[in-house]
């Protein structure tokens, strides 16, 4: 074989190792498969449970204006709102027993469906008391403050509503507005209205207007006012003397004609 022909088949020896050896390189750098969307580097994000979210407006029998907080909880979250309306974002599609609760009102339970387009829930809760809780409530608003601004009134209410909560107090409306104090062994009524009758002089039916001015502004307080800044009780100073008990509670603020205190 001469020369010539050997250095021939070398040359092609050698070019045929370097084809190959650059196709085994090509091989091992190959881009993922793009048509897999969980394959790394392909631009998609890893599939994962489905994320929606839930947003919700409750609403409160009688109120027009919500600022009490409205507890909402779902999926082992729980949302505080103030104003009737909470979003929960990131939640996984599916279905939820949820419960929506708040101070004088009965609570909500049931359950929802979650679907992957945004879902929104309506609930109205229905105040826990009874006609005739509310009509006795509405007739100590009245016997209290009728020649007081409107937002005196709602103070008024609100104040009742706050000694429902309070430890200190009674727990339902009723037993409230009715309560009595031993003082010397004589026993007392909390309201004065209640203890001279007043309570009893409004008439749903020739006073219709006031009746339910006064219905109004309970409702005010059972959605959340409360101008009186937390308190617990209420009194004229014009009206007590000034060695009275009332007069060494801790107040909170003066509208019209009354004082409120904690």
């Amino acid at each position: 074989m001469s020369n010539q022909r050997i250095i021939s088949l070398c040359i092609l020896s050698v070019f045929i190792l370097a084809l190959v050896s650059g196709c085994a390189s090509i091989g091992t750098n190959l881009p993922p498969d793009i048509s897999d969307p969980n394959s790394p580097g392909s631009g998609q994000p890893p599939s994962g449970p489905a994320l929606s979210t839930l947003r919700g407006v409750i609403k409160l029998q009688g109120v027009d204006r919500v600022t009490r907080p409205v507890r909402v909880h779902i999926g082992g979250r729980e949302m505080v709102t103030t104003d009737g309306h909470f979003a929960i974002p990131n939640l996984e599609v599916g279905r939820y027993e949820i419960q929506v609760t708040t101070d004088h009102y009965q609570d909500y339970t049931g359950s929802i469906a979650v679907t992957s387009e945004p879902t929104t829930l309506e609930v109205t809760l229905q105040t826990r008391y009874s006609e005739d809780e509310l009509d006795l409530f509405a007739r100590l608003v009245y016997a209290e403050a009728a020649g007081e601004p409107r937002v005196g009134q709602i103070a008024v209410a609100a104040s009742v509503l706050n000694r429902v909560t309070s430890p200190k107090y009674p727990n339902t409306l009723q037993e409230v507005i009715m309560e009595k104090v031993s003082v010397n062994g004589v026993d007392y009524y909390q309201y004065s209205p209640v203890l001279d009758g007043r309570i009893w002089e409004l008439d749903p039916v020739n006073q219709r207007e006031a009746y339910m001015a006064s219905l109004e502004v309970v409702y005010a307080a059972l959605g959340g006012e409360d101008p009186s800044q937390g308190s617990t009780g209420f009194y004229n100073p014009s009206k007590v003397r000034p060695d009275s008990w009332v007069t060494t509670q801790q107040p909170t603020v003066k509208i019209g004609n009354h004082q409120f205190f904690l």
